[in-house]
């Protein structure tokens, strides 16, 4: 009857450890896919630390944007050492910015100095520079030629042969009609409000580009797919502005035509 009591008495701690151990084990898992997720957010950290505008984003956005990222092209007019610098020191503080040592929620690629295969400057080699990302959306600011290629490169690797996040284009240098084509939509500055032709210009004047920056990835944060060209667009891209610039639509100099995606702002 001893030897029974304490048989069973064993088996009850055996059962106990297993149950503690299966419990740690559980614990620890949950522990490590929520580091996992939050890996490009930084909001494990104190709150002194977590970026600005991600210290007020919802706990559902937060899930939808672990392990994804938005990726920042600066291009002609954005890619001097001066821009590069304010530009990626602003996004950092209000959103984080990727470096080698450390995951967040922004990547900042330069023209061409990102863009170098085999020491020449390839904007095509876009697809392979994001190839192994989860994007939450793409903005380029200052397109140079050819940049539309490569986007369509990757949708040509969707089955459906669309790019599955937004990408907004702000002064491009590119194609006209292949930055349409390629963007949820592209804002450019002109003097004039009826036409781009000959009027665009790299320096705007009481202009300071962070601040677009940083109202296009705060409303990215809350997007789960591409914008649509509908009526409702323009109103959206105003909304990135500030109150003092007007949007309107681009109209094409040959057919007189208004673009359904494509506006400019004096």
């Amino acid at each position: 009857m001893l030897k029974t009591n304490h048989g069973k008495k064993l088996l009850s701690k055996v059962l106990a450890v297993s149950i503690l151990v299966s419990a740690l084990a559980f614990t620890a898992c949950k522990n490590e896919k929520k580091l996992t997720a939050s890996s490009t957010l930084n909001t494990s950290e104190s709150s002194d630390k977590v970026p600005a505008k991600l210290k007020k984003i919802s706990e559902e956005t937060k899930s939808y944007l672990a392990d994804k990222n938005i990726v920042v092209v600066l291009g002609y007019g954005y890619n001097d050492e001066e821009n590069v610098t304010k530009i990626t020191q602003n996004l950092n503080e209000n959103f984080g910015v990727e470096t080698e040592d450390k995951k967040a929620l922004i990547t900042v690629l330069v023209y061409p100095a990102d863009f170098m295969v085999a020491g020449k400057e390839r904007i095509s080699s876009l697809a392979d520079r994001i190839e192994d990302k989860n994007l939450a959306g793409m903005i380029v600011l200052g397109a140079p030629e050819g940049l539309h290629i490569a986007l369509s490169k990757i949708q040509d690797k969707n089955e459906d042969g669309k790019i599955h996040y937004p990408v907004f284009t702000f002064f491009s240098q590119d194609d006209v009609l292949g930055s349409e084509s390629t963007s949820d939509f592209v804002l450019d500055y002109a003097h004039k409000t009826n036409t781009i032709e000959s009027e665009v210009t790299d320096f705007i004047p009481d202009f300071d580009a962070t601040n677009i920056l940083t109202n296009s990835v705060s409303k990215m944060l809350e997007l789960r797919e591409p914008l649509r060209a509908d009526g409702n667009l323009i109103n959206f891209v105003q909304s990135l502005l500030e109150k003092n610039r007007t949007v309107v639509r681009y109209i094409d100099g040959e057919t007189g035509l208004q673009s359904i995606n494509h506006f400019i702002f004096e």
